[in-house]
């Protein structure tokens, strides 16, 4: 009996997915709900289990990219019966020769266009030889998240005109205050993340264009703040997203921002966790980063990079003392956002964090 792996829906567009890892060898027996292949899509992993048990096949290969709906390969009982499965499919390519079919055309059935396999071997050696004598460490393969990553830097560098603008800002009186609030809430521990989450959601307000997308001919401005917070992978980076963050409490962010994370770093994200942001959080606040220029989540306008936050030497009521500061740092998209705007929005976020009688009235 043969049963096909597809590829599942699961909110997932129909562009950008990707074979990432066959999780069992070609021919390998698996039970029925037994992980079988890892996909990627959005920079979020999805693992495909075997529908049936019996011997797992392949049809796709790790950087295949794939649609929703496509078969990944079966489960069969042996095989010569997935064998004659996959000879149902398709025609055998001929001696030497691999088909290559145009997705816009496959629907209908019409081969494109011949490659000779013996031009892709020639071609993989000539890129083989262009290592020359030098040591190769480690051989990594450029998909799945980091490719998906990567494809999207460059997409946001190449449509946007890009700037960031950075501020010094004193954090000393908000750290006061997270000490407070730790004291009252033992359970719950704030982090500087959590209180900005809470303080860009509601600056935001005071400018719309801050919190904006183009779409077409039309810069739309969002009537609501779903703030994206990055979160560090081993392989990469993901942005999953604090909905209406203006409506919820600072204990109700902090515990989504953690549950949020934890789920990115166990692959349990799903595409609501990750979808439709408006504005994005960056934090280089763990490593020894001073100061970032990051760049913008597409479709978003902007994003904020926070620094490291420690103490150093300032000027403070005409004394030199030591201040607990960092770097605030804002890319916009100068297409959508002046530098009068994205300054002033800067500085109102830099004076409401460095006044607790007014970032009090928000944190509350």
């Amino acid at each position: 009996m043969i049963s096909p792996i597809i590829v599942p829906k699961l909110g997932m567009t129909q562009q950008d997915i990707t074979v990432v890892k066959w999780l069992k060898d070609d021919g390998e027996r698996v039970d029925k709900g037994q992980g079988v292949v890892t996909i990627e899509t959005a920079k979020v992993n999805y693992e495909i289990e075997a529908p049936a048990a019996g011997m797992v096949f392949e049809l796709k290969k790790v950087k295949d990219k794939v649609k929703i709906g496509e078969t990944l390969g079966a489960v069969a009982d042996s095989a010569q019966e997935f064998e004659a499965y996959k000879s149902s499919l398709s025609q055998e390519p001929e001696d030497g020769v691999g088909l290559i079919f145009d997705e816009t055309e496959a629907e209908e059935g019409v081969r494109l266009s011949f490659e000779d396999e013996t031009e892709q071997e020639t071609a993989s050696a000539v890129s083989a030889a262009g290592l020359g004598d030098q040591l190769v460490l480690e051989r990594i393969p450029f998909v799945g998240m980091r490719r998906t990553i990567a494809d999207n830097l460059v997409a946001s560098l190449q449509s946007g005109a890009q700037l960031t603008v950075v501020s010094e800002t004193d954090f000393t009186e908000l750290a006061g205050f997270r000490r407070e609030f730790l004291l009252d809430h033992g359970g719950d521990k704030i982090t500087f993340v959590d209180m900005l989450v809470k303080l860009l959601a509601s600056v935001l307000k005071e400018f719309p264009i801050i919190n904006s997308t183009v779409m077409g001919d039309e810069i739309i401005s969002w009537g609501e703040y779903h703030i994206g917070v990055a979160v560090a992978l081993e392989d990469g980076l993901v942005v999953p997203v604090v909905r209406n963050a203006d409506q919820k409490s600072l204990v109700a962010v902090s515990r989504e921002v953690k549950m949020l994370a934890k789920k990115a770093r166990n692959n349990q994200l799903e595409p609501e966790h990750y979808q439709g942001g408006t504005f994005t959080l960056s934090s280089g606040g763990k490593v020894e980063v001073d100061f970032m220029t990051p760049i913008i989540n597409p479709p978003q306008n902007a994003i904020l990079g926070m620094g490291k936050i420690g103490p150093r030497p300032a000027v403070y009521e005409g004394k030199l003392v030591i201040r607990t500061l960092t770097h605030l740092c804002l890319t916009h998209d100068h297409r959508v956002i002046d530098g009068v705007p994205a300054a002033m929005f800067l500085g109102r976020l830099k004076q409401i964090i460095e006044q607790p009688e007014l970032f009090r009235k928000i944190l509350r």
